[in-house]
């Protein structure tokens, strides 16, 4: 498959604010790893600002993606959201750093904001109406705390042992279970859900 000078350049902002982080990209740093000189990444994208916004817009994509589970409502809705976890820990764990880097990002660029948006707008709708489905919980509060749980149970361990196994020692790798993703949502449905599944 051939890669277009402008996937080459998104490829290489995407590595670039991997390793160094956002404040660490440069037009020049980017041209050289692409292979580009610096007039035709301001041809294609006009500013820097522009270039990582459509780079993380890359990532948020996935991410936007993984919501569109809870429109199968021909499936069961607590099968609909473990395959929406497992969609969505899968995406997270393709970029850790990158996750990580978003995560502490002060400055929003467009295609966060248009994330954020999204997820105000569509995606904490569908995954609280789910929830909804699932518990017949009728209290706004105790779905929202449902929903932060579930994001602190599954996702925040898993961008965690993905930077361990990346950058501790073996040593410390016996403090991290072993157990596959789809094992440890399985495992959290069964406790965490177990009276509305036993229904």
């Amino acid at each position: 498959m051939i890669t277009s000078t402008k996937e080459k350049i998104l490829n290489a902002t995407l590595e670039l604010i991997k390793a160094e982080g956002i404040e660490g990209v440069t037009i020049r740093k980017i041209a050289g790893i692409a292979g580009a000189n610096v007039a035709l990444i301001n041809y294609y994208f006009g500013s820097k600002e522009k270039l990582i916004s459509e780079t993380l817009k890359i990532q948020l994509d996935s991410f936007r993606e993984a919501f569109s589970v809870f429109d199968e409502i021909e499936i069961p809705p607590i099968a609909r959201l473990k395959k929406f976890l497992l969609w969505y820990t899968s995406s997270l764990q393709e970029h850790p750093e990158l996750v990580k880097r978003l995560l502490g990002q002060d400055q929003l660029f467009e295609s966060q904001a248009e994330y954020a948006s999204f997820l105000k707008r569509q995606g904490i709708e569908k995954l609280s109406s789910t929830l909804i489905e699932i518990m017949g919980e009728t209290s706004r509060e105790r779905i929202l705390l449902m929903m932060q749980q579930i994001f602190a149970a599954i996702f925040s361990p898993i961008i965690k042992a993905s930077f361990v196994q990346k950058h501790e020692s073996t040593d410390d790798l016996h403090y991290y279970p072993s157990a596959t993703v789809e094992e440890q949502i399985d495992l959290f449905l069964d406790h965490y859900f177990y009276k509305y599944i036993a229904r």
